[in-house]
């Protein structure tokens, strides 16, 4: 395991954001998550580390409401998500990015982007047909988000590209930008190093820790480029089988003899 020093900041810890509440997920004989517990509070960035298969994936479909725990809560601001529906998630303030690029390819950035967006749009069917006035001031005022948003991800070249046919590290940098035009509370951001080169996870880091600052945003992080989430965490929670093994500073986290013995199959 990589031995980082916490490079987050280690910013005064805020009230509970979100709270995982002994979550479990059962595939029929599949125990996928056994009784998950952590909180997370604003303005952290969250590590969520454990071996392929340790359920770090299906903890996240959870929190962004595509699987249902079979049993156990879970917390944002303090009420339940679990009775809200998917596609409300990002209303409420959780956004995510997805392992694998869930993008529109044939769609240009500054389309993608105004898809995410799209949750801060209050329009109707019928207004939208009738062309309504308030409804092309509000599509401007998301136009103009989505722009700041190319030019804070430094993707104003290709604005007017269809994402199909950028390179893998553009496309994660439209994923990250179309999430954040939801204007998220919480970003989810699920293995946003995959694919990447050295330089480019470099500016990743970089970039998540500049998107906390300067959003006020709270970040859980899962990722398997272990130097990454040691080099930007707060905090990091570490599961396998299910189960957590382990939690606290990215410090603390990496001595920890569960951790090492998950990673290493050994605690020497």
């Amino acid at each position: 395991m990589a031995e980082s020093a916490n490079a987050g900041g280690n910013p005064p810890a805020g009230e509970k954001i979100l709270e995982v509440r002994d979550v479990a997920v059962h595939f029929g004989g599949i125990i996928a998550l056994d009784g998950i517990s952590f909180d997370m509070h604003k303005g952290v960035i969250q590590g969520l580390i454990g071996p392929n298969g340790a359920g770090k994936t299906t903890l996240f479909n959870c929190l962004s409401r595509l699987y249902i725990p079979t049993s156990g809560d879970i917390l944002f601001e303090g009420q339940s998500i679990l009775s809200t529906a998917p596609h409300k998630i990002a209303d409420i303030g959780i956004g995510r990015t997805f392992q694998n690029l869930a993008l529109f390819r044939t769609m240009s950035v500054l389309d993608n982007i105004m898809v995410g967006a799209h949750c801060q749009s209050s329009s109707d069917f019928v207004s939208n047909a009738f062309r309504l006035p308030w409804v092309s001031r509000e599509e401007k005022q998301l136009e103009d988000q989505a722009w700041e948003l190319i030019e804070y991800l430094e993707l104003g070249d290709v604005a007017h590209t269809p994402v199909g046919g950028l390179p893998f590290g553009t496309q994660k940098r439209v994923e990250m930008a179309r999430a954040l035009a939801a204007q998220p509370k919480v970003l989810l951001l699920d293995e946003p190093a995959g694919g990447l080169n050295h330089d480019e996870v470099e500016e990743l880091g970089n970039l998540i820790k500049q998107i906390r600052d300067d959003r006020h945003m709270t970040v859980l992080l899962v990722e398997h480029h272990m130097s990454l989430v040691m080099s930007v965490s707060d905090q990091v929670v570490a599961i396998d089988f299910g189960r957590k093994i382990g939690e606290g500073t990215p410090e603390e986290v990496q001595q920890n003899p569960e951790v090492i013995r998950a990673y290493l199959g050994t605690t020497n």
